[in-house]
C-alpha cells in the first residue's frame, strides 16, 4: 500500500511520534513524504532571552506554565520516537497546503493513503487524490469533541469520558469525517502532563490499527445518526493555571445549548 505522509520539513514530535512508529511497524508499505517548506524565523539574540526569562520572574502568576508544560510533554515524547532514515523514502517539497507542487507530487506518487500530519488545512484538490482515503489522527473521541487542545478543555469541562483518539477520513468539514478507528483513554493519571502524554502515546496503535483497516479494503461507511459536537479552540494561559491549581479539578460545565448536532459515522470492515 502506497502511504503519503503530508507534513512540514521541521514536524512536531507528536507527528514524528506516529510518523515513526508506522513505518517501523509496518515496513512493507511504500512511503513518500511532501514536505511543507518551513519558514525560517529569526534568531533570537542573548538581550531577547534575557528580557524574556525577567518578565518569567517578574510576572510569576501562571501565565507561562502552559508553555512550560507543553515543552515537558515534548521532552517525554521524544524519548519514545523511534528513529528513522528519510532519505530511504521519495521526499517532494511545496511551499504550501494545497499549491500546484502539491497536487503535482500527490498525482504523481498516487497513493492509498495520504495521512495528514501537521500540513493544515486540506481542501479537495489535494485530500481527494488518495485512492482509499486522506486521514487524520485526532486526540479526542469525535465528532463529540472536535477542534484543537481537546485533552484540555475535556478535563476544564469534566468530560475526561471523551478523552482518546480517533483516527477518520478527511472531509470538507473539521474533524467530521468518517471514523476508521477509535479509542477511549483508560487512566489513573490526574495531571495534563501525564494524560496527554499516554494519550498520544496510545495514538501510535490507533494509527496503525487504521492502516491495516485500509489495507485489507473491504469496508463500507456506517452512520450511528447525529451526537452531540463541540468545537474547541486554542487555551487561555490563565484557564491552564487556574485548572491545575485546582489539581485539574473540572471548572465548569458545558451547556447544552452549546453544542451543535453532528452525524457519527465509521467504517463497518
Amino acid at each position: 500500500m502506497n502511504i503519503c505522509f503530508y507534513t512540514t520539513e521541521n514536524t512536531s514530535v507528536t507527528n514524528l511520534l506516529n510518523i515513526n512508529h508506522l513505518v517501523q511497524n509496518r515496513p512493507d508499505h511504500n512511503y513518500s513524504f511532501l514536505n511543507l517548506k518551513s519558514r525560517q524565523e529569526p534568531q533570537k539574540t542573548l538581550w531577547d532571552k534575557l528580557r524574556r526569562k525577567y518578565s518569567e520572574l517578574k510576572n510569576n502568576d501562571g501565565r507561562f506554565d502552559w508553555e512550560h508544560d507543553l515543552n515537558e510533554i515534548k521532552n517525554r515524547l521524544t524519548a519514545h520516537v523511534s528513529p528513522i532514515d528519510r532519505k530511504n523514502f521519495r521526499q517532494g517539497y511545496a511551499d504550501s497546503v494545497n499549491d500546484a507542487k502539491s497536487v503535482q507530487f500527490l498525482t504523481e506518487v498516487q497513493p492509498d493513503i495520504i495521512l495528514q500530519c501537521g500540513a493544515g488545512i486540506m481542501k479537495p484538490c489535494t485530500f481527494s487524490l488518495a485512492k482509499r482515503g486522506t486521514i487524520n489522527l485526532h486526540h479526542a473521541i469525535m465528532p463529540e469533541v472536535r477542534g484543537i487542545e481537546s485533552t484540555f478543555w475535556c478535563m476544564f469541562y469534566g468530560i475526561k469520558d471523551k478523552i482518546g483518539v480517533s483516527c477518520h477520513f478527511i472531509d470538507e468539514t473539521l474533524d467530521t469525517g468518517a471514523v476508521i478507528a477509535q479509542s477511549s483513554l483508560n487512566t489513573k493519571a490526574t495531571s495534563f502532563i501525564d494524560i496527554q502524554v499516554e494519550n498520544y502515546l496510545m495514538g501510535r496503535d490507533v494509527l496503525v490499527q487504521s492502516a491495516d483497516i485500509l489495507n485489507m479494503g473491504n469496508f463500507t461507511i456506517k452512520s450511528m445518526g447525529e451526537v452531540p459536537s463541540y468545537y474547541f479552540g486554542n487555551v487561555n494561559p490563565f484557564l491552564y493555571y487556574a485548572l491545575k491549581k485546582r489539581n485539574f479539578t473540572p471548572l465548569m460545565k458545558i451547556s447544552e445549548k452549546s453544542f451543535k448536532m453532528k452525524e457519527k459515522t465509521f467504517l463497518e470492515h
